[in-house]
């Protein structure tokens, strides 16, 4: 099942997604799902997973 992100983004997501620990803080499926509109929109889609990627996985959220 896809994160609310990439639902958004209209992407594929797989068991090893980037989006999903960024935004389980956030309540709610709808909140999430802006959330990842209002960022994607000044980054864009590629740029906004470039940049999350770019962030060594021990200082993402959720680990």
């Amino acid at each position: 099942m896809s994160c609310n992100g990439c639902r958004v983004l209209r992407k594929g997501c797989s068991e090893g997604c980037v989006l999903r620990p960024c935004l389980q803080w956030i309540e709610g499926a709808e909140a999430q799902g802006h959330a990842t509109v209002f960022v994607a929109k000044f980054f864009g889609r590629a740029g906004l997973m470039s940049f999350l990627t770019a962030v060594p996985e021990p200082q993402r959220a959720g680990n």
